[in-house]
């Protein structure tokens, strides 16, 4: 276990939560910094499940057990590509708290699976550096008010042949989470249309989405869309919010007239809506803060208090939901993706 475990560990207290690290040198030296600043805190090590040399410790029993009795808190950074279903549900099953830098391409199953065993064993499993927690929504959070039509535009890279479900999860999955948050309804509806504009990989991919409670989410997603930009509009009564994800700007609209309404067909039909005279646009200031250091932050306040965690398997549910959806209504029209 020495040779391909690194230890860390520089004092033993009866009151510290042990940590292990899943993933490869670089991408945990960031880790190692942050956890050294909270308060019994101690990380035993790092291990890549990505190493051909570690493959033999995960799939020994045996020698993963040994792995878990070291540790009860294991964190999954977000570069980790091997980390097998099996893994987590074995940690979970033995009573580890488990963080996991961004969302995981589980199945519903899989999830409900995972979500049993986490309550039985009364552990907090939570997901970070996801895009709810980024400065500029959880600004934006404040401003929202029963949104009736949000608009999502995202510019990226076609799908290649074969890997359309992956790409449906890599790119939309956290703007699945965030939209889901916004509308605080279930769905009623969804439809999907790939746009072939170039050649034979789909341009654009456009997603109608109707929730219970009347309102409208529609997104467009692919590499028809101007270079850059990634964004949210909310539409809602008396104001329109642009949330720039990639630029980390918030701005909030209002009409001129204090009377008049916001007008969906302002910027449904063009996108004339940054232009128009009849709006008053003000930016709002944005409180910057470190994403991830507040998540881990979060997560250990969340074991010692047994807080419910912001970002959850309950959170992947609903975007694991939405993109077996998209993919069914898609592939059964266009197979060859």
């Amino acid at each position: 276990m020495s040779l391909i475990f690194v230890s860390y560990k520089v004092k033993t207290i009866d009151s510290m939560k042990k940590v292990i690290l899943l993933g490869s040198a670089k991408s945990t030296e960031a880790y190692v910094t942050e956890l050294s600043r909270i308060k019994n805190v101690e990380v035993i090590g790092f291990l890549d499940p990505d190493s051909k040399q570690n493959k033999s410790l995960f799939d020994d029993f045996f020698q993963f057990m040994d792995l878990l009795e070291k540790a009860n808190i294991f964190i999954v950074c977000r570069e980790v590509k091997a980390l097998d279903f099996e893994i987590v549900r074995q940690m979970i099953r033995f009573g580890k708290h488990v963080f996991v830098d961004g969302f995981r391409e589980w199945s519903t199953h899989e999830i409900e699976e995972i979500e049993k065993l986490r309550f039985e064993s009364q552990v907090v499993f939570q997901f970070g550096n996801t895009l709810y927690g980024k400065p500029v929504f959880t600004t934006a959070l404040n401003l929202v008010k029963k949104p009736r039509f949000i608009k999502v535009e995202k510019h990226c890279q076609p799908p290649k042949p074969g890997t359309f479900e992956n790409w449906i999860f890599t790119q939309l999955s956290e703007e699945f989470d965030l939209v889901q948050r916004l509308m605080q309804s279930s769905i009623r509806s969804v439809s999907a249309r790939p746009m072939f504009l170039f050649g034979e990989d789909p341009d654009m991919l456009n997603i109608h989405i109707e929730f219970h409670n009347d309102a409208i989410c529609h997104f467009s997603v692919g590499r028809a869309i101007d270079k850059n930009i990634h964004r949210i509009r909310v539409y809602q009564p008396e104001t329109l919010l642009s949330i720039d994800l990639k630029g980390n700007n918030l701005e909030e609209s209002r009409m001129k007239g204090e009377t008049e309404q916001l007008s969906l067909d302002l910027d449904i039909q063009n996108s004339n809506i940054d232009n128009n005279p009849e709006m008053v646009t003000l930016e709002r200031h944005v409180m910057l803060y470190d994403h991830r250091v507040k998540d881990l932050t979060n997560f250990f306040e969340n074991i010692d208090k047994r807080l419910t965690p912001l970002s959850t398997l309950d959170h992947l549910m609903g975007v694991a939901d939405i993109c077996e959806v998209v993919c069914e209504k898609v592939k059964r029209r266009y197979q060859s993706l």
